[in-house]
């Protein structure tokens, strides 16, 4: 089928632009990274390059939307305890050597950390809203940032560590932190 073996080319192809890009990240920063180079390291021309991406950056971006759509349909009902949904979660960061890469390279604005983190943004507002009894939406957004970075920090200090620890042990620490500072009196 022409269809058939023109997407494993495709797959094959992007693949390969992939892991060249995850090997020139360990050494430079992304904006300092050329499609040449990325082509040559890949075996690839710069026409078939420019056939999937404009730049290295829209590569990267099409890595990260790609993990993030893999987490979204594990995020579920977030509303629960973090000890149930979060580990599979940390589960796939740790076996995808990309994911790691990814968030550690964007850890700003890092669309899979946002994803993952945001669902619970409501649910940790409205309790900061009554643990601290605060109303001011600045000073609870304040509080969301300290919870969300605290947290980006946890995840991404374990990734750079190897993911040593189980996901579980991770959404627990995360779990009691959280408990902790909110059953403080």
């Amino acid at each position: 089928m022409v269809g058939t073996k023109n997407n494993r080319r495709t797959a094959y192809t992007k693949a390969k632009l992939q892991e060249a890009l995850l090997s020139s990240l360990a050494d430079k920063p992304l904006d300092k990274i050329t499609v040449s180079a990325l082509c040559a390291q890949a075996d690839v021309n710069r026409g078939t390059f420019y056939a999937h991406y404009s730049d290295p950056a829209a590569l990267f971006k099409a890595m990260e939307t790609e993990l993030a759509a893999r987490i979204a349909p594990m995020l579920g009902p977030t509303q629960g305890d973090l000890r149930e949904w979060l580990p599979p979660i940390l589960e796939l960061l740790r076996q995808q050597r990309a994911a790691t890469v990814l968030i550690i390279r964007n850890l700003e604005e890092s669309p899979v950390l946002q994803l993952i983190l945001d669902p619970i943004r409501e649910q940790t507002m409205a309790t900061y809203r009554a643990r601290f009894n605060e109303s001011d939406p600045q000073k609870l957004a304040y509080y969301f940032q300290f919870f969300l970075n605290g947290s980006v920090r946890v995840i991404t200090s374990w990734l750079k560590n190897g993911g040593v620890e189980s996901p579980a042990a991770i959404a627990d620490i995360l779990a009691n932190i959280t408990q902790q500072v909110l059953a403080q009196d």
